[in-house]
């Protein structure tokens, strides 16, 4: 029995604190994380796309400097 009500206790302090997570005001709630996260994403991809593209931009040269000659 003593199990029971510690599981219990636990479980209901567990949804107390996710509860308080979701209304808390002060700390910003899971929707604001989200958007942060996702606007990371988005700058964080953008950012390697234009490093990627810089990237290929060389080596593309690279390889049709000899058509130049005609070889």
């Amino acid at each position: 029995m003593i199990k029971w009500n510690s599981i219990r206790k636990s479980s209901k302090k567990f949804k107390e604190k996710v509860k308080e997570f979701f209304v808390d005001e002060y700390g910003g709630n899971l929707v604001e994380y989200a958007l942060l996260i996702g606007l990371a994403l988005f700058i964080f991809f953008i950012i390697v796309g234009v490093m990627t593209s810089l990237l290929d931009w060389p080596l593309d040269l690279a390889n049709n400097f000899l058509e130049g000659f005609g070889a």
